[in-house]
Parts: C-alpha cells; sequence; structure tokens
C-alpha cells in the first residue's frame, strides 16, 4: 500500500514539474473588433516557446466567415524558437474592400507538433457597411406565368423572359444576343417569337443604391423541331403465348390419363 502511495505521489510531482515547461505562450490578438470600408484588418499571434530546449513550431492559421458567404483561406507557419523566445507574427492583414462581404468572421489558429494540436486559439471580427448583394433569379418559359422554366425551345416558339428579385425598384438591363449576332436591348419582362436556331445569349446588368452590381450571362438553345423517335411495331406476342399454354395443358392431360391407367390395371 505504501508503494502504490509512493508511486501516485511521484507521479503527481512529476506533472506539477513537466507542466509549466510545455506551457507555450499561444494568444490571437486583433487591432479592432469591427470594420468598416478602408479599414485596415490586423490579426497577429503571439508566440513563446517556454521550454528550455529549441523548438521548431508548426502553426496552422485560417479563416472563415460564418455564414460561407466569403471564401475561406488558410496558411501553414514553420518557426524555430530559441528557450524562452517570444515572437509576434502578423497572421492576417488586409483593407476592407468591396471584394469582401458583411458578416462575422472567425480566425483560427493551431500549434501543431507530430500531427498533434498541442494549443489553439481563436478571434472573431465583424465587416460592415459593404454593399449587399443582390439577389436576382433569371426566368425563361414558353408560359406568360412561368409556371415551367426552360432552356430548350422550338423554332417560332413563343419565349418569355422574366426575373423574381426580393429587392423593388431595379435598374436592370437586359441585351439578347441572337445566333446571327445581332443583339437587343430590352426590358424585363419581354418576350418574343423564337425566330432563328440556335444559341441564343443573355447579358444581364443591374444596380441599386447601397448593393452590388450584378452582371451574369445566360444562354438558351432554340431547335428546329422535336426530335422524333421511331418506334418500331410490336408484334403480336398473343398467340405464341397461346400455344405454348396449350402445349402445357396437353402435356399435363397426357401424364394424367397415363397415370390413371395405370391405377385402373
Amino acid at each position: 500500500m505504501n508503494r502504490i502511495m509512493s508511486i501516485v505521489i511521484l507521479l503527481g510531482v512529476t506533472c506539477l514539474i513537466t507542466q509549466p515547461v510545455y506551457a507555450h505562450i499561444f494568444r490571437l490578438s486583433s487591432n479592432k473588433t469591427t470594420f468598416e470600408p478602408g479599414d485596415e484588418i490586423v490579426i497577429n499571434l503571439e508566440v513563446k516557446n517556454t521550454m528550455d530546449i529549441e523548438k521548431t513550431m508548426v502553426i496552422y492559421v485560417s479563416i472563415e466567415e460564418e455564414k460561407g458567404n466569403y471564401p475561406p483561406s488558410a496558411k501553414l507557419y514553420s518557426l524555430k524558437l530559441s528557450p524562452g523566445e517570444s515572437r509576434n507574427i502578423t497572421v492576417y492583414n488586409t483593407n476592407v474592400s468591396e471584394f469582401m462581404v458583411n458578416g462575422e468572421y472567425v480566425i483560427y489558429a493551431q500549434l501543431i507538433e507530430d500531427g498533434f494540436t498541442l494549443y489553439e486559439d481563436e478571434i472573431s471580427f465583424s465587416i460592415t457597411g459593404l454593399p449587399e448583394a443582390m439577389e436576382i433569379d433569371i426566368l425563361l418559359s414558353n408560359d406568360s406565368d412561368f409556371s415551367f422554366l426552360k432552356d430548350v425551345f422550338v423554332l417560332n416558339e413563343r419565349i418569355y423572359i422574366g426575373y423574381n428579385s426580393s429587392l423593388d425598384d431595379i435598374n436592370l438591363n437586359c441585351e439578347i444576343a441572337y445566333p446571327d449576332n445581332s443583339s437587343k436591348t430590352v426590358t424585363l419582362p419581354y418576350s418574343f417569337n423564337a425566330e432563328q436556331v440556335g444559341l441564343y445569349s443573355l447579358n444581364i446588368s443591374a444596380n441599386k443604391e447601397n448593393y452590388r452590381s450584378f452582371n451574369k450571362n445566360f444562354q438558351f438553345a432554340v431547335i428546329a423541331s422535336i426530335p422524333f423517335y421511331e418506334r418500331k411495331t410490336a408484334q403480336p406476342e398473343f398467340p405464341l403465348t397461346y400455344i405454348i399454354l396449350s402445349v402445357v395443358i396437353a402435356i399435363i392431360l397426357l401424364f394424367s390419363i397415363a397415370k390413371i391407367r395405370q391405377v385402373i390395371k
């Protein structure tokens, strides 16, 4: 019993002695918590080697927007620190521009050794004041109610072009490029008869105050006619079925008659 207690005490003392040695300082900091257009974002990472030997530290840093509206990114760092050495590194530095989006951003940092995460930290910040994105759905149909959307039409078919958006008072322009390389600027909703076979293009641009410009290209096709697939005339199968069934019944009857005769004998 005394031996077991001695081992437990020894392990406890060992843990107390060794724990501070591995307690590296690993901390993220930001120059602000909320940023607006034109502001500079600076995220620093403070790292300190508290061990009494030189260490090479592998650090993985990633950034993402919580709703996934901005492409995530990541970077790997490798630092060689002497015993007791500390260092501040800038892991993210950019200016808020129109290429970013409003939202909550999170930066994660991990200290990795031999494939395991020893320490990690995270910091968040928000971006506000940028123009919002416009959500516009372009509608194509042969029905003025757009009950059925399609992108392939038949020659001389009526084509209806419209759009759907939760925003009002959008300044929207639409240019139709025809298969013969001619073009026409129209106001949506718009309809026309498909008089040319080939590929059509819609160049859509829209703008609204306090929103990002919307620019997209859509394509649809007009074909000469609906493809017709010739069907082979089905051969009647009933006579053959009846013949086979009759043969089977005849065999069964002959077998039954033969069994009856054997019983009578």
